[in-house]
């Protein structure tokens, strides 16, 4: 019945004898209600229900049609929970037996009495809202259970499920037996206890094994729930945090790894000013006249080791690096024949490496470590898919593709590129988890090897250089990864104002013509290095182990700087600052930037004066830089 006010109860009569049923409709009208329809067979009332949509139903047991009355009513309630008042005049056992199993509201026999069915009437009524409302809260409670986002469920006390809601079988499936969800044997017991004493048990992070093979990570409660028949029952709430967990890890990883890069990047940059240090004495004692030639080729020995040394701090930096970049020009197969040492030191003795280098220009406009890092994760990759051992073949050059070919993030338009090649003898790679491979984090190695930021560190960084990934792998045929970046003129720059140890111009005179030189350098083993380099070549050296020594000595009329050279990280005050306080009163003063890592410079703190020379470097590098300075003086 619709509690809406001064709406009248809509009530259905079904009676084949016209005129008692007009007399029943005349008796509901008097009464204040409303007939919203008179049927003489039950086939049609059932057929007009959704229509009319009584509120009560007065139904006669035989009537015309193939269905009588009793399973007409057994119908209005199964399907439309309709009540219903049979008016009959049969009173025999049987009928009455069946009528009972369609659970009438009332059972009047005919000719009624108007007092008794008036009565009939109102408590049908009344009983049918009271159903109604009862009903509509059983249906939002249990839709409160059934759609809670928590999976819940109830256990008896040998453990089996008795209840579940769909979150429950999302999360488990068919699993029916808390033991099989509740895994780690301690866990299990500490439950069970608590349960078993009437007390509420976790919350408890587990973990546990679904019928899929997929492991989840799950945040459990349980607490006692008695049953209304009495039966004790156990009520457990489960939170899947397989999500959150992963992203916590991720995020844990992440930390981890920009620690590991800081401290990387601590140690590079220290560890090339002892490197520094170490090839210069070694440079300089071979000079020696003096030395015996046993000496000088142990000191080659030295200095290739130092160089082995510089090549290891480098690859530090490379991993440690942020988002910095520093294009330069450069050729793709000079990169790859600088790398190929230490490629070799990289994916061992099991795995062969074949380099097939083009002759033809292939230059590139990109940071040039950052590619480097890219040539060293497809490498390593490529290793790691071979564990038996096999071949990798690296390839450069240069390509002009006609028509467009399909990439990993797109369509490679046609055009004039440079590429580097990786390709391994491998498993090759599963075509479900190609979509996948470039995601952070996700690895299909073993926990603990391998991080899973590789090869979405090589989509970053192509993507940076504006370039191109393609992917061609066939299962137990190997995978060949294929990276286009845009084809520039040239294989070297000269057209920044930054320069790396192999830029300075080979025709350049490097001996000094009594040039003074302020050399700033906190470091007190480069510091004398780079000095007797210099004094030996021919300039006149002010040296200062600080910035503020620095501004103290350039002030003096007689040590007027030509030329600053000066380390970039140094206390206080970094090497860029102390050259722009200095051209407060040189302005034209040309400046030399040593660093260990082009990430330490900013793009704001260069100018058109200055060069930046990389650490570890070589005597004829730094007498190159400074005379290159010098000469752009003049």
């Amino acid at each position: 019945m619709d509690d809406e006010p001064g709406r009248k109860p809509r009530i259905a009569v079904c009676e084949d004898e016209r005129i008692v049923a007009l007399d029943i409709q005349n008796f509901l009208q008097r009464n204040g209600y409303e007939v919203c329809g008179l049927y003489v067979a039950a086939e049609d009332l059932l057929a007009s229900v959704e229509h009319d949509q009584p509120d009560l139903v007065l139904m006669d047991i035989h009537l015309q049609g193939a269905m009588d009355g009793v399973e007409a009513a057994s119908i209005l309630f199964k399907r439309w929970a309709v009540p219903v008042i049979l008016l009959t005049a049969y009173t025999d056992g049987p009928t009455i037996e069946r009528a009972k199993l369609t659970h009438p509201y009332a059972y009047i026999l005919k000719p009624y009495d108007e007092r008794e069915l008036r009565t009939a009437i109102a408590i049908g009524l009344y009983r049918s809202t009271m159903e109604k409302r009862l009903r509509s809260s059983e249906e939002r409670y249990r839709a409160l259970f059934d759609e809670a986002l928590a999976a819940i469920f109830l256990v008896d006390p040998e453990g089996s499920l008795v209840q579940g809601n769909n979150a429950y079988r999302q999360l488990a499936g068919s699993i029916m037996h808390i033991d099989d969800i509740l895994t780690d044997a301690g866990v299990r017991n500490a439950f069970n206890q608590a349960l078993a004493a009437g007390q509420s048990a976790g919350p408890a992070e587990i973990t546990f094994t679904r019928e899929d093979g997929s492991t989840r990570w799950v945040l459990i409660s349980a607490a006692p729930f008695p049953l209304n028949d009495g039966m004790a029952a156990y009520q457990y709430h489960a939170i899947d945090v397989t999500e959150r967990k992963t992203l916590t890890d991720q995020l844990a990883q992440s930390q981890k790894m920009e620690a590991l890069g800081r401290l990387a990047g601590g140690v590079a940059h220290d560890f090339n000013n002892i490197i520094t240090a170490i090839m210069g004495y070694a440079r300089l004692l071979r000079m020696d006249e003096n030395a015996k030639m046993e000496d000088k080729v142990e000191l080659i020995g030295i200095e290739e080791a130092a160089k082995r040394a510089a090549n290891l701090s480098r690859q530090l930096l490379v991993f440690s690096r942020g988002e910095s970049s520093v294009p330069t020009v450069f050729s793709l197969t000079d990169l790859v024949r600088e790398l190929s040492r230490m490629i070799e030191r990289l994916i061992g003795q099991d795995v062969g490496i074949r380099k097939r280098l083009g002759e033809e220009p292939c230059g590139v406009r990109a940071d040039r470590s950052k590619l480097e890092q890219v040539v060293v994760n497809l490498v390593v990759n490529a290793r790691d898919a071979m564990p038996s051992g096999g071949r990798i073949t690296i390839s450069a050059g240069s390509i002009v593709l006609a028509h467009e070919e399909r990439g990993i993030f797109g369509l490679i338009p046609p055009g004039h590129w440079s590429y580097i090649t990786i390709a391994d003898e491998g498993d090759g790679i599963d075509p479900r988890i190609i979509p996948r491979i470039f995601e952070p984090f996700f690895t299909t190695k073993p926990p603990g090897v391998g991080t899973g930021l590789g090869l979405s560190t090589v989509a970053g960084i192509v993507r940076q250089a504006e370039g191109h990934l393609a992917l061609h792998t066939v299962l137990h045929s190997g995978t060949r990864f294929t990276v286009y970046l845009p084809w520039v003129e040239g294989d070297g720059g000269s057209s920044t104002t930054t320069i790396d140890k192999d830029s300075s111009p080979a025709h350049a005179q490097k001996s000094g013509r009594g040039e003074r030189v302020l050399l700033v350098e906190d470091d007190d083993s480069v510091r004398a290095i780079i000095e007797t380099m210099l004094d030996r070549s021919g300039y006149r050296v002010v040296a200062a182990d600080n910035p503020g020594t620095a501004l103290l000595l350039a002030e003096r009329s007689e040590q007027v700087p030509d030329v600053l050279v000066t380390d970039v990280l140094m206390p206080l005050m970094r090497g860029p600052e102390l050259a722009t306080r200095l051209r407060v009163f040189l302005p034209s003063l040309p400046v030399l930037l040593l660093s260990a890592d082009a990430g330490e410079l900013q793009a704001s703190e260069l100018d058109s004066g200055y060069l930046r020379l990389a650490k570890p470097f070589r005597e004829s590098d730094l007498l190159g830089a400074i005379r290159t300075l010098l000469d752009r003086k003049c």
